[in-house]
């Protein structure tokens, strides 16, 4: 095997010191830093996957599990940073092997059920506490691979690119992420993609610990300081200026991509996991910016970063109904991909001399970490509507003046593209301004929380005026404000629905109904004297808006009953406290919009609603969905439980809007009655499509 003989440092005799390092384990360190990207980003949808029927299947549990990995993330980047500047390396190699070692004592990442939450608790600290004690130290473990083994490459190897270990990292996460759910999810369970990972966690920590024992002789960061200068890059230390750029620079890469992703999935299409395309943007603008072949130039990058403000901005201001999804969507993924090429590539200009390369990336997880927190934790608890978009694109505007009019080339050229920023800058602000002005002005209640961005606004049609609950462009409810219309059942639950002609069936008796997913409270509208009509909704805003701007829960002449916190794990407290509901009909209606909570969709959760039935029931799932055919999913279901499916779709007819339902029964009366065997229609099943259960689902099988 060949060896490198490098010169690392001067003995205090005067002579030499030289390692020989087999080339070889310059093989083993980029195999061992592409694997940990790899499981890195790979175990966040394996673990949120487990544990979301636990806890609701709502953006809040991503939300938390996201906060719980950049919290992890930046421990990892600190250990790196303090170990390498303060241990022995021969001390740090052992200490390192010792957390490999624990790390895979955790192993396999499966969360006991001693874990499972108490529903009557608030979630997050629960989902915190699991997550720890799941995944904390193997994912503390791969939190530290990129900055420490880069460390100890540079040690090694002196003048190297160390930086392009770093795009290879991001290329590795990138792969991961384009793998899960084209390549992993469709043909292995939740318990088979854990187990998989565990042993490829296995595998990575041998590989870790092969680089820890090959660093043990390597000098420490000051006796690098004494390797010829052909051999080390510049060592000029950071100053603090630096460190509030590189930390500027880092959080608004992380701002950037949380805020385009909410604001396209809330307001341009509600498309599951359309996260996908700005994540895979966001991660290869880090590639190509730390690759090392200097992709991005001030001078290119200037001119579309100024274009692409001023297009997002002025698509702050167009009306929803005037949105092209098949233009707006590829629009804002241009603009991310040009915002984000100027944050990491500003970065990849001020990148530090290897010897700081730890704390440089500490900073740079410090300020994802504090982007992502304001974004994903902050602004929904302090902003009453989705405004940070607007402020994160009138940051980027004169953040990206005053890096240009600071480092341009004082010709004409520049003081042209200087020009145009200065335009671009005015234009974000006044755009986003206007934005944020119409959305306040515009209506006539806004509340936020972690499950939603809900508006109430009243609007003229046909000469009437009608009030509508809003969620992005997902339209939850709308009641007519006329006296003689203002309690008749509007927009999915409209007389020719297929959810009335369930009703019907049980309109001579008192009726025990279900209802999961509140919205402005139209199914109360059935309700008669006797009846009983049982909401279950996650959210405790929905229940204060719909109660305070809409009449629909006060004027029904039913006995109403809201219980708060997710339905499934509502009903399934209630089965063991021997409370079944004994319903007639069970109206799930909680699949519109971008966050389907899968876990209601289940062998699992239909297993529940079958055990709070009456007999000859109806379950009536409402399926209507611009981007997923949810039908031979729920056939699939009901032909597992030996029970029929029967779709009905009626169309739209003021203040009807059309809609899908999906009604499961084996009441032979309903399903021979002749209204409901004229609407009836069939469902064509879907190929390779398999029984979906908490451990096996695949959205991007049902695509439409």
């Amino acid at each position: 095997m060949s060896q490198t003989s490098l010169p690392v440092g001067v003995a205090s005799g005067g002579a030499p010191v030289v390692v020989r390092v087999a080339s070889a384990t310059r093989y083993l360190f980029v195999a061992c830093i592409f694997l940990s990207a790899f499981l890195l980003f790979l175990v966040q949808p394996i673990i949120a996957k487990q544990i979301m029927p636990w806890f609701g299947g709502t953006s809040a549990v991503w939300t938390t599990c996201l906060t719980f990995f950049q919290l992890m993330l930046l421990a990892g980047y600190a250990y790196s940073d303090l170990a390498t500047r303060w241990l022995k390396p021969r001390s740090h190699a052992l200490l390192h092997v010792v957390l490999l070692g624990a790390a895979v004592a955790f192993l396999p990442i499966l969360p006991g059920e001693w874990l499972k939450p108490d529903p009557q608790n608030a979630p997050i600290s629960q989902v915190l506490l699991l997550l720890l004690m799941t995944v904390g130290l193997p994912y503390f473990c791969l939190a530290t691979t990129g900055p420490l083994l880069q460390a100890w490459y540079t040690r090694l190897y002196p003048g190297s690119q160390v930086y392009r270990l770093f795009a290879l990292s991001n290329l590795a996460s990138l792969a991961a992420l384009l793998a899960y759910p084209f390549s992993i999810e469709p043909y292995a369970g939740s318990v088979q993609q854990s187990t998989y990972w565990s042993l490829a966690f296995g595998a990575f920590a041998v590989l870790c610990a092969g680089c820890a024992w090959a660093s043990r002789n390597a000098p420490r960061p000051e006796a690098a300081a004494t390797v010829p200068a052909a051999h080390q890059a510049s060592s000029l230390t950071p100053t603090r200026k630096d460190y509030a750029l590189w930390l500027t620079l880092s959080a608004m890469g992380s701002m950037m991509l949380i805020s385009v992703t909410s604001h396209i999935t809330q307001n341009i299409a509600a498309v599951p996991m359309l996260w996908l395309l700005p994540l895979s943007l966001y991660l290869l603008t880090f590639v190509l910016c730390f690759e090392g072949r200097g992709w991005y130039r001030r001078s290119i990058f200037a001119a579309p970063l100024i274009l692409s403000l001023i297009a997002m901005s002025w698509g702050l201001n167009t009306p929803p109904a005037d949105i092209n999804v098949m233009m707006a969507v590829p629009a804002y993924g241009i603009g991310t991909f040009c915002c984000c090429m100027f944050f990491h590539g500003e970065l990849s200009l001020r990148k530090p001399a290897a010897e700081y390369l730890t704390r440089f990336y500490l900073t740079l997880s410090l300020g994802g970490a504090v982007g992502g927190t304001l974004i994903g934790v902050v602004a929904p608890n302090v902003l009453d509507g989705m405004y940070e978009f607007p402020v994160v694109l009138v940051i980027t505007a004169g953040l990206m003046l005053v890096l240009l009019r600071h480092y341009l080339t004082a010709n004409k050229a520049a003081y042209i593209v200087l020009a145009l920023a200065i335009v671009s800058t005015v234009l974000t602000v006044l755009m986003a301004g206007a934005s944020i002005n119409h959305d306040m002005n515009g209506t006539l209640m806004r509340m936020r929380n972690f499950y939603a961005a809900s508006q109430v606004v009243e609007r003229k049609f046909n000469g009437e005026t009608m009030r509508v609950l809003n969620n992005g462009q997902i339209m939850h409810g709308l009641q007519v404000r006329s006296a003689e219309k203002i309690a008749m059942p509007t927009t999915y639950y409209g007389a020719s629905s297929g959810v009335a002609h369930a009703m019907r069936r049980f309109a001579d008796a008192p009726r025990n109904v279900g209802v999961i997913g509140l919205g402005v409270g139209t199914m109360a509208a059935y309700g008669k004297d006797k009846d009983v009509i049982r909401f279950y909704e996650i959210n405790p805003q929905s229940q204060l808006i719909a109660q305070r701007e809409f009449s629909f829960l006060k004027d029904s002449a039913a006995d109403i009953q809201v219980v708060l916190g997710d339905a499934r794990l509502q009903m399934q407290a209630e089965l063991e406290r021997g409370e079944p509901g004994q319903f007639d009909v069970l109206v799930v209606d909680a699949f519109s919009g971008d966050s389907i909570p899968v876990h209601l969709l289940t062998k699992e959760a239909m297993d529940i609603y079958r055990a709070h039935m009456k007999p000859n029931g109806i379950i009536a799932f409402h399926v209507s969905n611009l981007f997923l055919n949810l039908k031979p999913v729920v056939a699939d279901l009901a032909a597992n439980a030996g029970l029929q499916a029967v779709y009905m779709r009626n169309e739209e007819k003021y203040p009807e809007t059309a809609s899908a339902w999906v009604l499961v029964t084996s009441d032979q009366v309903f399903l021979n009655d002749p209204d409901v065997l004229k609407q009836r229609r069939p469902i064509a099943p879907i190929a390779g499509l398999e029984l979906w259960t908490d451990s096996r689902n695949n959205l991007y099988q049902i695509l439409d």
